[in-house]
């Protein structure tokens, strides 16, 4: 019934929820409040605590036909009843906003709408706390995707008839989730690291096996049952989700935001830094190799005529861009996996000049929240620990303008990172008023870079 779709995004699924503490609106007499995983959303008088609901969080798109079916559209003429209006725009997205002084962070509906939706009038049940992309087949919810950068270079070529690609040694970002949802997950005596989130492009190269390319002679020889090397270390980069090596994988995936292949241009800069089997992630901040922007206002001390080359030993003052990463793991010739630890990140990278995230914090997650707790007294926290965190951090570190930028433009938020051997927990908290500034620079027309590669 309610199902999760295989590419499906995690911090934009739906969730089922039951509606806890609703209050009234500060400035408004038909309006209430209510806190859902940390997220104030606006709703009607007609809740009451103990409904349940759905929640659909910020920057997520709605099914047109569910808008549709329940009135939702501004334009009256979209709506089943023409009578009718709401104000959901064309474009079917959530947005982060201020409704008369109070802050909105998502939306909610009755969960008998969505029933209805589906065609179910009763015997319609659910588990609290379930999260879903689609019912009975029918997609509800996704990532809002804004419309491609006009004037994108795509490189199409001949798909290499075999991919070098080994399977289990190239590994793609990890969706780093929402820590208002998993905030449960950061239990006290935790080993944490917070660091500054900044708002760039992702990248990623890896020093990892690939398939050689053998001459000839050598394919003659394995023909004929001779042992060949059939593998060999070599540099793969790429962004988000895509391999942009051109003899790697699929050529028509090479659409370039910016023009150009800016990923192997990363490449270039920090391959030689990599040893065998490491692969680096990370942000590019400030401005590409054209002089362009990355991210509209936020240069992080960067000019867009400036130089770059971290190889260098005498770097001028003013880069064009930074490379920055934020995580390492080192994948034996098995494909097993290990993270390195911040501190482990911030050796690697000391000793190859290579740019880290600004940290905040490392430690124990109760050391940060309350220092003067001895380990005997720390089930006192249990029940209210992840309600204090969250509430803590946000007042700590979120809603200030961006120390790191010339530029007055709101920082993103903070990375909370759970340290472990062979999983990557990472969870970001972004501010409310950097996802209002997003919302507003979607509104006109500026495509999300990171939905783009």
């Amino acid at each position: 019934m309610l199902a999760t779709s295989k590419n499906a995004n995690p911090n934009y699924l739906a969730k089922v929820v039951a509606l806890k503490g609703l209050k009234k609106h500060s400035n408004a007499n038909r309006l209430q409040t209510v806190d859902i995983d940390f997220q104030t959303v606006i709703t009607g008088l007609d809740a009451k605590d103990g409904d349940v609901y759905v929640f659909f969080p910020v920057e997520s798109k709605i099914s047109a036909d569910f808008l549709s079916a329940t009135n939702s559209f501004r334009d009256k003429e979209l709506n089943s009843d023409k009578e009718k209006a709401g104000f959901f725009e064309d474009n079917c997205r959530v947005k982060a906003m201020k409704l008369r002084g109070e802050k909105s962070m998502g939306y909610i509906v009755p969960i008998m709408q969505v029933a209805f939706w589906v065609g179910y009038d009763y015997g319609f049940e659910v588990k609290v706390g379930t999260e879903f992309d689609t019912i009975n087949g029918k997609l509800l919810v996704e990532k809002y995707q804004a419309p491609k950068k006009a004037g994108a270079v795509s490189k199409q070529g001949r798909k290499p008839k075999v991919s070098r690609l080994v399977e289990g040694q190239v590994h793609l970002h990890v969706d780093t989730e929402n820590l208002r949802k998993n905030a449960h997950k950061i239990n006290p005596e935790d080993t944490i690291s917070i660091t500054y989130k900044t708002h760039g492009t992702s990248w990623w190269v890896g020093n990892v096996l690939v398939k050689r390319n053998l001459p000839r002679f050598e394919r003659a020889m394995r023909w004929l049952g001779f042992q060949v090397q059939e593998m060999e270390y070599d540099l793969v980069y790429g962004s988000r989700r895509v391999v942009k090596n051109a003899d790697m994988d699929d050529p028509k995936q090479k659409d370039h935001f910016f023009g150009y292949d800016l990923w192997e241009k990363i490449k270039d800069e920090v391959g030689e830094s990599i040893p065998k089997g490491y692969t680096l992630y990370g942000e590019m901040l400030g401005y590409d190799h054209n002089g362009g922007a990355i991210q509209k206002g936020y240069d992080y001390g960067c000019e867009p005529d400036g130089d770059f080359d971290f190889l260098e030993e005498h770097q001028k003052e003013t880069p064009q861009h930074k490379l920055e990463v934020y995580r390492i793991t080192q994948t034996n010739p098995d494909g097993l996996v290990t993270e390195l630890s911040y501190p482990e990140i911030a050796e690697f990278c000391d000793r190859r000049r290579l740019t880290i995230p600004h940290l905040f914090y490392y430690g124990k997650a109760v050391d940060w929240l309350c220092p003067e707790y001895a380990d005997d007294r720390l089930w006192e926290l249990e029940d209210e620990f992840s309600n204090m965190f969250v509430e803590e951090l946000e007042k700590s570190y979120n809603e200030k303008d961006c120390f790191m930028c010339h530029n007055p433009v709101p920082e993103e938020g903070i990375v909370v990172r759970k340290e472990s051997l062979f999983n990557c927990e990472s969870y970001k908290l972004k501010s409310f008023r950097f996802l209002e500034w997003e919302s507003k620079e979607l509104d006109s027309g500026e495509a999300d870079i990171e939905s783009e590669n």
